[in-house]
């Protein structure tokens, strides 16, 4: 993975833009809710005509009064947000990082919800809980992966699983193990993917009680190194897709400390991948997302910079026409300058230190429904005050 062979990032202005411009529909699900003044790492999912969004929010990130927040929209507006998993009275335990899934859209009313527990971020364990009538109710929640396989958090890490071609469910994780003090770099920060067959004939258990995961994303050797190929902590926080019309072929863009995001590839349904490489989106070690149209392109969501802990700003969406080759930019929903003061995103083991001004981040992406324009539907945190969402199709 030389960075002297890399594909060149170019700058936004630079940024070759799509023919047919895209048509944007904003709209805010949560703002300034005092009960959680700080909220962050929304996921969005539509199914039967209903929109769901979950986030986490508390005092500030990484505090013991966190919960995991969600909300959803039948009627044209947004549902009060409650807690659905957080701290009980004298627990003193942070949660993390929501991600939702529906599996079916055709069941429409069946939610999963994946979550993090406890802090530092290197002791993260996953934890799993659904809901059979459209978030109403919801399971006392679950270890995804119970005992020491299930440390450091197995399954989704940010972005929601995709339904693979063969019925499987194929996640993408990471994790985070920091550095002493005095290191090159913070961390030392890994990926991989996360399967949850679907039960065949004979099996005895269902879909998501089982997890696969492959071999951590291979990194070149002189990571972390300040003058190798691939300074700074790593990869974390992937976002996957399956190419159309090629079963198996799945491909993992993941969040890094190298100014773009990087991509790995698997032919085997996500059960292995080839050695990571660069590509020409940019990343400023901050969350993206991707996913596919019903035409087999493929949208990518994150902020246009490439400095390492660089501004959450602006939020923009790209798309391909190629698999993933090559991108133009599509849409900006978001920009504005970072503060005056702004040097570069304080990251600590404990969570990110961050009043919120200026940041548009974290975005995730779903498709539209069937019986809509193809397009997706975004959501993404507003300045750590708010939840905003936007449904996206072509002008």
């Amino acid at each position: 993975m030389s960075a002297e062979h890399a594909p060149k990032v170019p700058t936004y202005a630079e940024c070759a833009r799509t023919d047919k411009p895209a048509l944007v529909t904003p709209e805010s699900v949560s703002k300034d809710d005092e009960r959680a003044p700080a909220i962050h790492c929304t996921n969005i999912a539509v199914a039967g005509g209903v929109k769901y969004s979950t986030w986490f929010g508390g005092s500030y990130e990484g505090s013991i009064d966190t919960k995991i927040w969600f909300s959803k929209n039948t009627d044209g507006s947004w549902t009060k947000p409650r807690g659905i998993a957080g701290n009980k009275d004298g627990e003193e335990i942070v949660y993390w990082n929501p991600v939702l899934f529906i599996p079916d859209r055709s069941r429409p009313q069946e939610l999963h919800v994946f979550f993090k527990k406890f802090t530092p971020i290197p002791v993260w364990v996953t934890f799993w809980t659904s809901s059979d009538d459209g978030g109403e109710t919801w399971s006392v929640p679950r270890e995804l992966v119970p005992g020491p396989d299930g440390k450091r958090g197995r399954g989704p890490q940010k972005n929601p699983p995709i339904v693979l071609s063969n019925g499987d469910w194929l996640s993408a994780g990471s994790y985070e193990v920091t550095n002493p003090p005095g290191s090159e770099a913070y961390g030392v920060w890994d990926a991989w993917s996360d399967v949850a067959p679907k039960p065949r004939p004979g099996d005895d258990f269902k879909q998501g009680e089982k997890w696969i995961r492959s071999d951590l994303i291979e990194l070149p050797s002189d990571r972390g190194k300040a003058d190798g190929s691939f300074p700074g902590e790593g990869v974390i926080q992937p976002g996957i897709w399956e190419s159309k019309g090629k079963p198996g072929h799945c491909h993992m863009t993941m969040r890094s400390s190298v100014g773009c995001i990087i991509q790995a590839d698997s032919t085997d349904y996500g059960r292995t991948w080839g050695p990571a490489y660069r590509t020409s989106l940019p990343n400023n070690n901050s969350g993206h997302c991707v996913t596919t149209l019903r035409d087999g392109r493929v949208v990518w969501a994150g902020n246009y910079q490439t400095q390492n802990w660089g501004p959450r700003t602006p939020l923009c969406l790209a798309i391909s026409e190629d698999d993933g080759n090559t991108w133009k930019l599509w849409a900006t929903l978001e920009d504005a300058p970072p503060p005056d003061d702004f040097k570069r995103v304080i990251a600590l083991e404990t969570g990110i230190v961050n009043d919120g001004r200026s940041e548009f981040s974290y975005p995730c992406l779903t498709p539209t429904e069937e019986d809509d324009e193809d397009g997706i539907w975004v959501s993404w945190t507003w300045q750590r005050r708010g939840i905003m969402i936007a449904r996206v199709v072509e002008f």
